[in-house]
């Protein structure tokens, strides 16, 4: 017989999600959702080409076989679900340009939109679904993800894994209509399946993809689990040996999780990525993009770099000065700095092997010093800025702080910033048309008009088997 259950904040929160058709997703979450989706696909377009744990996952995913009910985008294999929504996070994951969300710390699109398409091409969901999908997996992980963070991330998590499951989770309950019931059930497997730590950064950190696309994974298997009757705990985040309890030491907040149900979106307040790095280092990039313009210097010029900024980010990208590899230097501040100084950008194409052992960027490189800043602290992360002075062999310098970078919700990319970032990113491998096709299909079309299928076709005359 089951346990006597009363309401629980795992049952708020299923409830609402379960009750809500289309109709229901106010007009600019469903706007904004359009726009992470196409950030999301190219991405995983450029991952197919960039990810060397990406061609890893394709290779085992199609070796392992199986029913073909869901498409590994780029390389067209039709496998299981759970293995397209893994084979395809880990894609989209391998080139730090995903979104995400400094209150949760986690990068939300590579969790939970590849278990969403894959959960709605085997169920040939419309994209009026997909897109609700989308919005109610966001909503799920990102309330998750706040309402522990950063104790959580303090403690050496890594919320996209531990998070994303369950942000997955309820994204395919959602497609699948679930009801609450079961839609409880399916977010509650998810968080039992939470996994993910932040020691990749510290040793081969291109294995980070891993934790995304098995939270993917995780989210797909959760759903079809509650599908077919498996129960869950519903007292998942506040019982006794519960994920509060597991994931930060008591140190949680229940109004992040559940307050403002379906006025305060998760997905309205994510970030957009113009560069290729960990988001920590994104604040001193704006900064010396700045600096480069208003001396008119590069980075021959510099005689030494200045940059306070908070412990988290510190610890995330202040520890690797002279990286050996395209996954270190998405993680070395330092080396950024030098490369923005150069170019006046930091764009993929920035990370080659004889880029990383220039001898001028890796001296300006080293010339960087990072100092941690206690008021920084304090307000981190309601803000998640830097301060960064330069200064130039004649003397001249430029001293500059700012709270946050180009992308968040406080200082949003434009539209023309996304479609010229996805561009540029996708350059070396794709015609323009590739882009422009899937802008029309995932932003411009009209709801009813849209669809998997017309994405799917899109990437398929591209890529060739």
């Amino acid at each position: 017989m089951e346990a006597q259950v009363t309401k629980t904040l795992l049952t708020e929160l299923a409830d609402f999600y379960a009750s809500l058709g289309p109709g229901d997703i106010p007009g600019n979450v469903l706007e904004k959702a359009r726009r992470v989706l196409m950030d999301f696909l190219c991405e995983t377009a450029a991952g197919f080409h960039e990810g060397e744990l990406a061609a890893i996952a394709i290779e085992y995913a199609r070796e392992t076989g199986g029913r073909e009910e869901a498409t590994i985008l780029c390389d067209g294999s039709k496998v299981p679900a759970p293995w397209a929504a893994l084979a395809t996070g880990i894609m989209a994951h391998s080139i730090e340009l995903d979104d995400g969300h400094r209150w949760g710390t986690s990068h939300p699109a590579v969790a939970v939109i590849p278990a969403v398409l894959a959960m709605g091409e085997k169920m040939r969901s419309s994209f009026p679904d997909i897109l609700k999908g989308i919005a109610v997996g966001y909503d799920a992980m990102l309330r998750a993800a706040r309402s522990i963070n950063p104790s959580h991330l303090k403690r050496g998590f890594h919320s996209t894994g531990t998070c994303g499951s369950i942000g997955a989770a309820a994204g395919c309950a959602s497609i699948l209509g679930l009801a609450g019931k079961q839609f409880a059930y399916a977010m509650s497997m998810g968080g039992l399946q939470s996994a993910g730590l932040q020691e990749m950064l510290h040793d081969h950190p291109g294995i980070k993809p891993l934790q995304p696309g098995k939270s993917a994974m995780a989210g797909v298997l959760s759903a079809e689990f509650a599908l077919r009757g498996a129960r869950s705990p519903r007292t998942l985040f506040e019982g006794q040996h519960g994920w509060f309890k597991a994931m930060c030491a008591g140190e949680y907040s229940e109004e992040a999780l559940t307050g403002d149900l379906g006025k305060r979106w998760e997905i309205l307040l994510t970030y957009t990525k113009l560069y290729p790095t960990c988001r920590h280092c994104h604040a001193a990039i704006d900064l010396a993009r700045e600096a480069r313009k208003v001396l008119g210097c590069t980075e021959r010029d510099v005689e030494s770099i200045r940059v306070k900024t908070y412990r988290l980010g510190i610890v995330e990208v202040g520890q690797i000065f002279l990286p050996a590899t395209f996954e270190e230097a998405m993680f070395s501040l330092p080396f950024s700095l030098a490369v923005a100084l150069r170019k006046g950008n930091v764009t993929l194409q920035d990370y080659t092997p004889e880029l990383l052992a220039d001898e001028e960027l890796r001296r300006v490189a080293s010339a960087v010093t990072i100092e941690e800043d206690e008021h920084m602290n304090a307000l981190y992360p309601e803000e998640r800025g830097a301060w960064l002075r330069l200064v130039l062999k004649d003397g001249r310098s430029f001293g500059k702080g700012i709270p946050v970078a180009k992308g968040e919700p406080e200082n949003p990319v434009t539209d023309g910033d996304l479609r010229e970032k996805l561009t540029a990113m996708l350059a070396p491998y794709y015609p323009e048309e590739f882009v422009s096709g899937l802008w029309d299909i995932c932003i411009e079309s009209a709801p009813g008009a849209a669809g998997y299928g017309q994405i799917l076709d899109h990437f398929g005359r591209f890529h060739t088997p």
